[in-house]
């Protein structure tokens, strides 16, 4: 189950030609509040709008709990067919497991312990507590808000030489807040925290890599705080192409054993 945990926890807790997307730098030093509405109208023309994504992960997870600390890296190859398909091979120094993920369905199976999951997100809910989507997982991977920015009220304000987005009526299971780089718009830090359970999610992007006019994550800390328990997960882009094509086989063995809930 460790490799599954790890999985799951690096799932939640993963422009082309339009006039250039005004990429003006800003002086951090002389930087000036603007509205919410217009850092998410900058974000938002940011959106990742290649067709494909194919991607070669270095993935580091470092678990802390109990006074205990489990640490381990590995592979990935990420494949994302945009709004349709999230594909996944992990190894370490063999093949581990396989991840298929679509809108309406998330599938999972590991070559180590030969079992396998298959149907709605409801096994990613019960592990993270909390309700889970294809596009929540797809923006995480690809650099973009969680939430849909348009569809809410923002408060904007200069915070440490960046831009901080927090939603005017906050949620009442959590709180969110967004920090944007005011020399491209890109998110640097997306951070989710609730207070029933103590718990926090910081989703912090490094840098990013500028690819046929697309801003990508080149590097995502991920780190999910929860009283005597925490996890860091590190997510290294080695390499990446766009608009390739791309296939995602997948097949769960016959002989392997569902994962019950």
């Amino acid at each position: 189950m460790r490799t599954i945990s790890c999985l799951l926890l690096f799932l939640i807790v993963f422009s082309s030609c339009k006039s250039k997307r005004n990429l003006v730098g800003t002086n951090p030093e002389v930087l000036k509040k603007i509205s919410a509405k217009k850092i998410i109208k900058k974000h938002t023309a940011l959106n990742f709008d290649a067709k494909t994504l194919d991607a070669k992960l270095k993935v580091g997870y470092a678990d802390y709990k109990n006074g205990k600390r489990n640490k381990i890296n590995f592979t990935v190859n990420l494949r994302v067919l945009k709004d349709s398909v999230i594909w996944m091979r992990g190894s370490k120094i063999i093949s581990a497991f396989r991840v298929k993920i679509t809108p309406a369905s998330f599938s999972y199976y590991s070559l180590i312990d030969k079992k396998y999951f298959e149907g709605d997100f409801s096994l990613l809910e019960k592990i993270l507590g909390t309700k889970v989507t294809f596009m929540q997982v797809q923006n995480l991977l690809l650099g973009e808000s969680i939430l849909d920015l348009k569809k809410q009220k923002f408060i904007s304000e200069v915070d440490a030489s960046v831009y901080k987005l927090t939603p005017k009526e906050q949620d009442e299971l959590y709180r969110i807040f967004f920090l944007f780089d005011p020399s491209n718009f890109t998110l640097k830090k997306q951070l989710l925290e609730t207070d029933k359970k103590n718990k926090a999610l910081l989703i912090d992007y490094k840098s990013y890599r500028l690819i046929e006019k697309q801003f990508v994550p080149k590097k995502i800390m991920i780190n999910v705080l929860q009283p005597e328990h925490n996890t860091t997960i590190t997510i290294d882009f080695k390499s990446v192409t766009l608009n390739k094509q791309i296939s995602t086989p997948y097949k769960i063995p016959s002989s392997y054993k569902p994962i019950k809930l």
